[in-house]
């Protein structure tokens, strides 16, 4: 019996047309979720601006510059009329054009250390993204899942009534005909109530587990929503655990930033050094001023030169640079103790996963088994129970250990399939494709 049957079956009829359910596949909701989240989209646009002002830097530093510039003296004492003072005059002639063209050509790394710089703010804000997709895929994936879970134990609370109320008509009609007991009544009537009272909460917890499934993919809190029929906890062969282990470490988005990191704090170490030594630039310029009529040429024009130069770095005592390079080493240190620390990190949460998805896939197998096995003791235990042969007490937990089978394999199932996105997460495999 599927959840919509179900819902038919057990919901009073209503005057208005219920709005058709949309139906989603696991994939289709992971990638409309990413589509709807903020975090994701945040993510997306830091990214973005990060490789702009990459972009930026980059130009910065290997492009030349070019300048313009017009001067002219309104009005007051005017300098290029040997202070004569002007009124509003705005005469071509008193106006001076002013081109030029920069280009530096070295500078003892500085440019290329901000390159850098730049470049590795990229690629932390491209893993940051990638984190927040792994983030964002794999809740979608639990939210699927659990409303999955929430649509199977319905059926089985909705299974159970119908047991419980067809087990309580016999009751009272071998009551009637006085093959049994007011105790087996009350008994079978108890029973039948009990599981009124398991539907009406296997319902709200799948309202619970709709609303939470609607939010995350930004539709209405009370849209309805069906899930396609491909729930199958997939292959119980297990994955290639030394194989995952090594991908997790190249790929984990965690493992990513750890090592740009160390990248980071190992360029300021550098630079600390660089910046500690006198620096050498090179510069090359390219002026042409344009004069009016009435000002003349007052120098070369255009000038062009190169210019080399060397300085002492700005507060320069030694002490303070031989300390600042110290404190950037130190620093560089720890960011690779914190790489080893998020490796060994990756690796606990691969092992974990892979134990747990182990676990849940044997857990399956188990629950499957039974469940087949209770079913088969329940048919036997409810014909003897309408020959006389079996009591109520019996009966009762036949069906009970029926429907606890189903309610464990229904849990084993979704876990298995929420155990496998876990694994896929721990190692580093995108969950958005």
């Amino acid at each position: 019996m599927t959840p919509a049957v179900l819902a038919l079956l057990l919901c009073p009829p209503v005057a208005a047309a219920q709005p058709v359910p949309s139906i989603f596949t696991a994939a289709g909701y992971v990638r409309a979720v990413l589509d709807a989240s903020p975090e994701v989209r945040q993510a997306a646009d830091l990214f973005e601006s990060a490789r702009a002002a990459w972009k930026s830097q980059a130009a910065a530093a290997w492009l030349p510059t070019l300048g313009f510039t017009g001067l002219t003296y309104p009005y007051g004492h005017d300098l290029a009329q040997s202070y004569r003072f002007q009124r509003w005059n705005l005469a071509r002639p008193d106006t001076s054009l002013t081109t030029s063209l920069n280009w530096n050509l070295f500078n003892s790394m500085a440019d290329s250390y901000k390159v850098r710089q730049a470049a590795l703010s990229r690629d932390s804000a491209e893993a940051s993204f990638s984190n927040a997709r792994q983030a964002r895929a794999f809740a979608a994936a639990q939210a699927f899942y659990d409303l999955g879970l929430k649509d199977r134990l319905l059926e089985v609370a909705g299974e159970s009534l119908k047991i419980q109320k067809d087990g309580f008509d016999l009751t009272r009609d071998l009551y009637q005909n006085g093959m049994k007991s007011l105790a087996d009544l009350l008994k079978s009537e108890t029973d039948w109530h009990s599981s009124e009272l398991n539907l009406a909460q296997a319902q709200a917890n799948r309202r619970q587990s709709l609303l939470q499934f609607n939010l995350l993919v930004g539709r209405p809190a009370d849209a309805p929503a069906a899930l396609a029929s491909e729930l199958d906890p997939g292959t119980t062969a297990l994955p290639g655990l030394a194989q995952d282990e090594d991908a997790a470490l190249s790929r984990r988005p965690e493992m990513a930033l750890a090592r740009l990191s160390v990248e980071v704090r190992e360029l300021a170490s550098t630079q600390a050094l660089r910046d500690g030594a006198p620096q050498l630039t090179l510069d090359a310029s390219w002026n042409r001023t344009d004069h009016g009529s009435s000002i003349g040429n007052l120098s070369t024009n255009p000038n062009y030169q190169l210019a080399l130069g060397l300085a002492l770095p700005s507060g320069f005592n030694a002490a303070s640079q031989w300390f600042n390079a110290s404190a950037a080493r130190s620093q560089a240190a720890a960011a690779r103790q914190s790489l080893a620390a998020t490796a060994r990190q990756v690796r606990s949460e691969v092992h974990a996963a892979y134990i747990a998805l182990e676990s849940a896939l044997t857990a399956y197998r188990i629950a499957a088994v039974t469940e087949g096995i209770a079913q088969r003791n329940l048919e036997l235990v409810n014909e003897q129970y309408k020959q006389g042969s079996a009591d109520v007490i019996r009966l009762a937990q036949a069906q009970l250990d029926y429907l606890t089978s189903r309610t464990r394999r229904a849990q084993a199932l979704f876990c298995a399939l929420v155990s496998r996105f876990q694994y896929r997460l721990a190692i580093g495999e995108p969950l958005w494709r």
